[in-house]
């Protein structure tokens, strides 16, 4: 009886030695696709910090550009108001105020 736990000792350690091997193996082919992985993940990153300030840098320019948009829009909705006003006053006939 004892035989057969000494088969299955020395089993178990050829088992783990093969889990170990095997672990080793894959390691070194997979750590190479890890590296070239790391690089661009890092090459994306810094891609992406470079878009980033272009973006912020473009915002900046057009602030000023928005505000006169919103001035052009206000004057906008001004004078197309005193044409609709300028058009009920002709359609019902009345004067303008002096």
């Amino acid at each position: 009886m004892e035989w057969v736990i000494a088969a299955l000792a020395v089993g178990c350690v050829f088992f783990a030695a093969q889990v170990v091997v095997d672990y080793v193996r894959y390691r070194r082919a997979i750590e190479p696709r890890l590296a070239r992985a790391d690089e661009a993940k890092q090459h994306l990153r810094e891609r992406i910090a470079v878009a980033e300030a272009e973006l912020a840098a473009t915002r900046s320019e057009l602030a000023p550009a928005r505000a006169e948009v919103e001035v052009l829009e206000t004057e906008y909705n001004q004078l197309n108001q005193e044409v609709k006003e300028e058009t009920d006053r002709q359609r019902t006939g009345a004067r303008p105020p002096l």
